[in-house]
Protein backbone atom coordinates (compact mmCIF):
# COMPACT_ATOMS: atom_id res chain seq x y z
CA UNK A 1 0.00 0.00 0.00
CA UNK A 2 1.61 3.24 -1.05
CA UNK A 3 0.50 5.77 1.65
CA UNK A 4 1.17 9.69 2.11
CA UNK A 5 1.77 10.70 5.55
CA UNK A 6 1.49 14.60 6.60
CA UNK A 7 4.07 16.00 8.47
CA UNK A 8 1.46 15.46 11.43
CA UNK A 9 1.23 12.05 10.86
CA UNK A 10 4.79 11.46 10.86
CA UNK A 11 5.37 13.49 14.10
CA UNK A 12 3.12 11.04 16.01
CA UNK A 13 4.23 7.91 14.70
CA UNK A 14 7.83 9.01 15.82
CA UNK A 15 6.41 10.02 19.44
CA UNK A 16 4.64 7.15 20.00
CA UNK A 17 7.30 4.15 18.16
CA UNK A 18 4.60 3.03 15.74
CA UNK A 19 5.47 1.46 12.59
CA UNK A 20 4.11 1.90 9.35
CA UNK A 21 3.33 -1.26 8.90
CA UNK A 22 0.78 -1.70 11.68
CA UNK A 23 -1.08 1.52 10.88
CA UNK A 24 -1.31 -0.29 7.44
CA UNK A 25 -2.56 -3.19 9.00
CA UNK A 26 -4.82 -1.11 10.84
CA UNK A 27 -6.40 -0.19 7.61
CA UNK A 28 -6.35 -3.15 6.22
CA UNK A 29 -7.91 -5.06 8.64
CA UNK A 30 -9.72 -2.73 10.90
CA UNK A 31 -12.63 -3.73 13.60
CA UNK A 32 -14.00 -0.76 12.75
CA UNK A 33 -14.54 1.92 9.59
CA UNK A 34 -16.14 4.95 10.56
CA UNK A 35 -16.92 8.44 8.47
CA UNK A 36 -15.83 12.06 10.29
CA UNK A 37 -18.87 13.50 9.18
CA UNK A 38 -16.80 17.18 10.17
CA UNK A 39 -13.97 16.21 7.89
CA UNK A 40 -14.88 13.71 5.26
CA UNK A 41 -12.26 11.52 6.48
CA UNK A 42 -12.23 8.23 6.75
CA UNK A 43 -11.03 6.23 10.59
CA UNK A 44 -9.95 3.25 10.95
CA UNK A 45 -10.19 1.76 14.81
CA UNK A 46 -7.67 -1.51 14.98
CA UNK A 47 -6.33 -3.29 18.62
CA UNK A 48 -2.59 -2.92 18.62
CA UNK A 49 -0.55 -6.13 18.29
CA UNK A 50 2.50 -4.35 20.13
CA UNK A 51 0.81 -3.02 22.84
CA UNK A 52 -1.61 -4.74 25.38
CA UNK A 53 -5.26 -3.68 25.48
CA UNK A 54 -4.20 -0.09 23.11
CA UNK A 55 -5.95 0.69 19.71
CA UNK A 56 -4.82 2.70 16.91
CA UNK A 57 -7.07 5.19 15.28
CA UNK A 58 -6.09 6.44 12.17
CA UNK A 59 -7.54 8.87 10.54
CA UNK A 60 -7.08 9.01 6.25
CA UNK A 61 -8.93 9.83 2.98
CA UNK A 62 -9.04 7.12 1.02
CA UNK A 63 -8.92 9.00 -2.46
CA UNK A 64 -5.81 11.14 -1.63
CA UNK A 65 -4.23 7.72 -0.09
CA UNK A 66 -2.96 9.67 2.86
CA UNK A 67 -2.79 9.16 6.35
CA UNK A 68 -3.66 12.83 8.36
CA UNK A 69 -3.13 11.72 11.82
CA UNK A 70 -2.76 7.95 14.28
CA UNK A 71 -3.49 7.83 17.93
CA UNK A 72 -2.76 5.52 20.28
CA UNK A 73 -5.09 5.24 22.98
CA UNK A 74 -5.86 2.91 25.82
CA UNK A 75 -9.42 4.85 26.26
CA UNK A 76 -12.23 3.13 24.10
CA UNK A 77 -14.44 5.88 25.40
CA UNK A 78 -13.51 8.14 23.19
CA UNK A 79 -13.83 6.53 20.33
CA UNK A 80 -17.40 5.81 21.94
CA UNK A 81 -18.19 9.32 22.30
CA UNK A 82 -17.47 10.24 19.10
CA UNK A 83 -19.70 7.78 17.85
CA UNK A 84 -22.63 9.02 20.39
CA UNK A 85 -22.17 12.51 19.84
CA UNK A 86 -23.23 12.04 16.19
CA UNK A 87 -19.40 13.02 14.36
CA UNK A 88 -18.23 9.46 13.78
CA UNK A 89 -20.48 7.27 11.96
CA UNK A 90 -19.78 3.47 11.40
CA UNK A 91 -20.03 2.39 7.95
CA UNK A 92 -18.12 -1.42 8.08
Amino acid sequence: MKLDYTRHAQLKLKEREIQKLEVEEIMKHPDEVMLDLETGNLVAVGKRKTVQDHYLIVVYSSEQEKVFTVIDTSKRDIIEKRKEKGRWVKIR
